[in-house]
This record gives C-alpha cells, structure tokens and sequence, in this order.
C-alpha cells in the first residue's frame, strides 16, 4: 500500500483558490433565520464548480463579550437583539498568545488582511446549503480551530464548499485562546 503525501504548499493554495472561488449573490437573495436570541441576516454564496447555492451566516455571538470584568470570567450567555443581526463579515480574531504573536501577526497580515484581533470574539460562523431549513436533517460537522490553544481562528476557515459539496451543516467557532482563555 503506497502513502502520497501533499505538500502543505499545495493545500494552502487549494484552499486559498477554494476560498477565492466563492462568489456571493446579490442582497435580494440575503437569508434570514430566527434564534433564541433574534433574527440573522446572512448572505448567501456558491462556490466554483457547484452550482448549489450556501447560506453564510458570520459573526453569531454564543456568549456575551468577555471584556472588562468578564475578562477572566466564565462565559456568560450572549443578550438578546431587537432589530436584525447583520451576519454577512467574519467577526475579529481573538487575542493571540503573546509568544506567537509575531509569527501570527506575519502570517495572518499576508493572507488575511481584512482581520483584526479583538477580546469580544466569541461567535460563531455558520455556512449552509440554501435548501436547508428548520425541518432538515443534515449532517452538522463543527469545527474548533487548532493551535494549541494559543493561536487560530474560526474566522479563517469558510465552510462553503463543505456546505455545497457534502451537503452538509458546517458550524466554526471561536474562542478564547491563551491566557484569556486557559489562564495557567
């Protein structure tokens, strides 16, 4: 039995020509859904090479912003909205270990510049076949960004073509990393 392994080079520009190749729809087409804690308005999107379209809704606080006293404290539930949540932009990155700060900085400035970093950062991305509704059974695959718990980002993965392609619920999540989050 042979083993082909791929050089991370050509992941990273697969993934990367994946993530170029999603394309969004027009506003018109915006889904909407409702939460326990309000209405979202997404966008929708489909990928290259599949015409199906996806659902994105971006940016979903799970727990209310962990800053100032909530600094050090365990997560308290995410407060209630009035008016539409607009998640259609990936929200920020949560703070970075300071020793790996550097290199992230590099990394993350070169290939995903429009991200900055920020303690209020826990949310979650959700990217779904369009057909999808409250009554459907899909498969739901969760994604908890590796690193260490030092570093990484849901922000950084788009589960469109998973979504398209599987037919499948892909739901990434943020959370707090370092000694936000695993105070030692």
């Amino acid at each position: 039995m042979s083993t082909e392994w791929v050089h991370p080079g050509q992941t990273l520009i697969w993934a990367v020509w994946v993530l170029a190749a999603t394309t969004e729809e027009s506003a018109t087409d915006a889904p909407v859904r409702n939460t326990r804690l309000g209405w979202v308005r997404g966008k929708q999107a489909t990928v290259l090479g599949n015409d199906k379209p996806v659902n994105i809704f971006l940016g979903i606080p799970y727990a209310a912003p962990p800053v100032g006293p909530l600094r050090f404290a365990k997560p308290k539930p995410a407060l209630p909205w009035n008016d539409f949540l607009n998640a259609t932009s990936y929200p920020k990155l949560c703070l970075q270990n300071s020793e790996w700060l550097f290199l992230d900085q590099h990394i993350l400035k070169v290939h995903y510049p429009k991200f900055g970093m920020s303690e209020d950062c826990l949310y979650l991305n959700i990217h779904a076949p369009a057909h999808a509704d409250t009554g459907s059974k899909l498969p739901v695959m969760v994604w908890l960004p590796g690193g260490g718990f030092e570093t990484g980002s849901a922000s950084i993965f788009d589960g469109s073509a998973l979504a398209a392609y599987e037919d499948v619920l892909v739901v990434t999540i943020q959370y707090r990393l370092g000694m936000f989050g695993f105070f030692k």
